[in-house]
């Protein structure tokens, strides 16, 4: 097996270091790179940013692929059926990669995998390859599995960043107990399943809090619209879709 990978950023580095220390055959390919002097063989990986991997395509086209055996990219947003008739896949990896990581630190992450019927078999291959876990997304729900893969890692963010801000208000700089607090959650999640690790005023039912609490956050964020929507996620969660439609439909 033969991979090229296109984009040396944090995942193509990251990837290329990982695959020469399995032992397999591959090259990492800069901007800079003469694909008239030297023809592409085996399997091509586009690790580049998201908007940029379409007209990589579009280039390497105009040059001899007849060697390419499968063409695939890393793209948690895009699917990979601009790339034609040619066996081709996603492979989107869940783990985030703010620096460039050794081999160990993948081993065991989930990919995200979409494409054709030959696409996907060598998508399985790789990261099989990488000792990773995959799942297998419908090719035209890919925003969608993007979507959710955003709101668990990206959205965690800003929640850390309204609570700063709410004790930035009070003068209080230290927020780390509250970075823990969240992990600790997350632990639980894990350990009990999202209904039974639920806490807070929506698992006691604390109605008074609840609604005091939601005119605090219209008092400080300027709308209460964002804490109406998780007050009405956590009860989902606590009672149950079914059970919450007819509690829904009782108070109407």
């Amino acid at each position: 097996m033969r991979i090229n990978i296109i984009g040396p950023g944090k995942v193509g580095k990251s990837l290329y270091n990982c695959f020469l220390e399995k032992n397999i055959e591959v090259t990492l390919i800069d901007k800079n790179y003469d694909y008239s002097k030297d023809i592409l063989k085996g399997i091509v990986l586009i690790t580049t940013q998201d908007e940029n991997i379409i007209n990589i395509w579009n280039n390497l086209k105009n040059y001899n692929i007849s060697n390419i055996n499968a063409v695939g990219h890393c793209s948690g947003y895009l699917d990979s059926s601009f790339f034609g008739d040619i066996p081709h896949f996603s492979m989107h990896p869940n783990f985030p990669f703010s620096s460039v990581v050794n081999c160990n630190m993948i081993k065991g992450i989930t990919w995200g995998i979409e494409g054709n019927k030959e696409g996907i078999e060598i998508a399985k291959k790789l990261v099989t390859i990488l000792e990773g876990k995959y799942v297998i997304i419908p090719q035209n729900k890919k925003k969608l599995y993007h979507l959710a893969a955003v709101i668990s890692s990206n959205f965690s963010y800003a929640l850390i960043k309204m609570s700063k801000d709410i004790y930035k208000y009070m003068e209080i700089n230290d927020i780390e107990h509250l970075i823990n607090l969240s992990i600790k959650s997350l632990e639980n999640i894990k350990e009990k399943g999202l209904k039974n690790a639920l806490t807070g005023p929506v698992a006691r039912n604390d109605l008074k809090i609840i609604k005091e609490e939601e005119f605090e956050f219209e008092k400080f964020f300027g709308n209460k619209i964002v804490y109406d929507f998780f007050i009405d996620t956590l009860y989902k969660i606590k009672e149950g879709e079914n059970e919450h439609k007819k509690n829904i439909e009782n108070e109407k």
